[in-house]
Formats: structure tokens, C-alpha cells, sequence
């Protein structure tokens, strides 16, 4: 009835139309299915262990985990919460509180979602859920002997790894003493040594206003979607979606690193671009005439 199984296998389906949905660019689609699917791998290790940790003490529910007979009954699993309570007794690492509180945070959007008429998955950040999605799955696969990325698509985990630990309060205060201390720097810098420190930025190059001394810094996006390539007149068309995990102001000189620095000093930023590619460019023959392996006759 409950079987580990059963339960890793709808997970692993549910993350794989996730990445079809990021795949094709529709991000809240690809989200639904992300926490679809993590309901299913919650259950899965206490299924390991006996199904009846996840029958429901109303009725005749644990009666049929154990494998009785209870005729046209339809038996009734645990809700998210207690799956939670549970698997802090089965799961290294679930015995902390908070990670508990991470399972019902999570359980409770996808709720909201599916029985609402609110769309949280479209007002909730990213950053304030997906890096607790991947801990708790990199602990149930780890758990279960498997690999994270068996789960979840890569895409989905570069995300996730990018915005991790973008609430942490330690990070801010970092953020906080470095701008402090650069614009101070700045505070004491000559009008002319402002001038001979100032780049102009060629016009693809994407910046923003620098949080130390409001001149315009350089930015630098990584890429943490990409959509499926499709074939448009002569060209091959894709879309990427970017976040910025980077910033360097050359007359201050502060530079940031990491989306979660990004956050905290008010930079970050999300962008789709689209690419085109010349046919033609892909697959044309190299110059090089060493490109192909030369064969002696026998």
C-alpha cells in the first residue's frame, strides 16, 4: 500500500516534469512540481521502516498498514506535520527543530497554492524556500543512499545553491561593515583620483549603482535555467534565466560575491535573456584540417 518504492518513484517523476517545466521556461510550473514531489519523498523513509508509521490513528487506518483486510474502508495516510515529528526520530539531522519548522513552511505553500485562490509560488522569493527544499532532500537522499542530484535536476540545485543562506543575519552584518568601510575609503578619496578610478562600461555590460559610493559598479549574473533549444528560420533560440551573484565597483573597489551578499546589499537582481545562434555556425565543418583522424590504408 505505502512502500518506499512507490513513493521515491512519484517523487523522481514529479521532479522530472519539474524539469520540463523549467525546460520550457514556465518556472511556477516547474516549482508546483518540486513540492509535489517533496510530499512524496517526506514519506519515503518511513515507509522503509513499516508503513504503518504513516497510517493515520483515525479508523481502521493502521490496520490495513499492517496488512489487514478492512474491506471497502479507504485508509487514511499522516498529514505533512507529523511526518515531520516523525522523521526527526529516523533522519540525521531532522532532530533539529528548525529543519521541522523548514518541512511545514514549505508543506504550507504548496497548500496555500493548491487550495486558495492566492498564488505564493508567484509572491513568495525563491530565496526563501528552495535552499530549505534542498537541505531537507539532500538529507533524505542521503538517508535513502542516493545521490541529490538522482532527485532533483541541476538546475534546480544550482538555483537553490545560489540562494542559500540569503536570511542569514551573519551575512548582512558582513555585507553592513564592508560597505561602511568602503565608503569611508571613498569618503576620503580626491576628486580627481574619483575621476582616474571611473570605468566606462561598454553597453552590454549590465551594472548597477554601487551601495558605497553610488557610481555605477559592474555586475555579474550566473545562469540557473535554461530552456529548451528550438529551431526559428535559420537560427537555433534559447532563453536563460540569470541571477546576479556578483558586483565590483572600481572606484571603491568593494566587490560581492554570492547571490545571498548580493541580497543584503539590496543588488540582486533575476533577468531572462534570449540567445540566438546561427545555424550554420553550429554545424559547420572546423578549419582545422587536424580536426579529423587520418586512417592508414591497409
Amino acid at each position: 500500500m505505502w512502500n518506499e518504492t512507490d513513493f521515491t518513484a512519484k517523487a523522481k517523476l514529479y521532479f522530472g516534469r519539474a524539469e520540463d517545466s523549467y525546460d520550457a521556461d514556465d518556472k511556477d510550473q516547474g516549482y508546483l512540481w518540486l513540492l509535489l514531489g517533496f510530499e512524496f519523498l517526506l514519506r519515503a523513509p518511513l515507509a522503509r521502516i513499516s508503513p504503518v508509521l504513516l497510517a493515520s490513528h483515525e479508523g481502521n487506518s493502521t490496520l490495513s498498514a499492517a496488512g489487514i483486510d478492512i474491506g471497502s474502508e479507504t485508509p487514511r495516510n499522516i498529514n505533512t506535520s507529523v511526518v515531520a515529528r516523525r522523521l526527526a526520530f529516523v533522519v540525521d539531522g531532522f532532530r533539529v527543530e528548525q529543519v521541522q519548522k523548514d518541512i511545514s513552511f514549505i508543506a504550507n505553500i504548496r497548500n496555500e497554492e493548491l487550495h486558495s485562490g492566492s498564488s505564493p509560488l508567484r509572491n513568495i522569493p525563491a530565496h526563501k524556500w528552495l535552499p530549505k527544499f534542498l537541505q531537507v532532500v539532500e538529507a533524505i537522499a542521503s538517508h535513502l543512499g542516493e545521490a541529490t542530484a538522482d532527485y532533483l535536476p541541476q538546475q534546480v540545485i544550482t538555483e537553490a545553491r545560489h540562494l542559500q543562506n540569503v536570511e542569514d543575519g551573519a551575512v548582512r552584518a558582513e555585507v553592513s561593515k564592508l560597505i561602511a568601510r568602503h565608503k569611508g575609503f571613498f569618503g576620503n578619496l580626491l576628486e580627481e583620483e574619483v575621476n582616474n578610478r571611473k570605468k566606462e562600461f561598454p553597453l552590454w555590460v549590465k551594472t548597477a549603482e554601487c551601495p558605497a559610493c553610488n557610481i555605477p559598479g559592474k555586475l555579474t549574473f550566473s545562469t540557473v535555467q535554461k530552456s529548451r533549444e528550438r529551431i526559428e528560420d535559420d537560427a537555433i533560440i534559447y532563453e536563460e534565466r540569470q541571477i546576479a551573484t556578483g558586483f565590483e565597483c572600481t572606484v571603491c573597489g568593494i566587490t560581492l560575491e554570492s547571490a545571498a551578499r548580493m541580497h543584503a546589499a539590496n543588488l540582486y537582481q533575476e533577468i531572462e535573456e534570449t540567445y540566438a545562434e546561427d545555424l550554420s555556425e553550429r554545424y559547420s565543418e572546423p578549419e582545422d584540417p587536424g580536426y579529423y583522424m587520418e586512417y592508414d590504408d591497409e
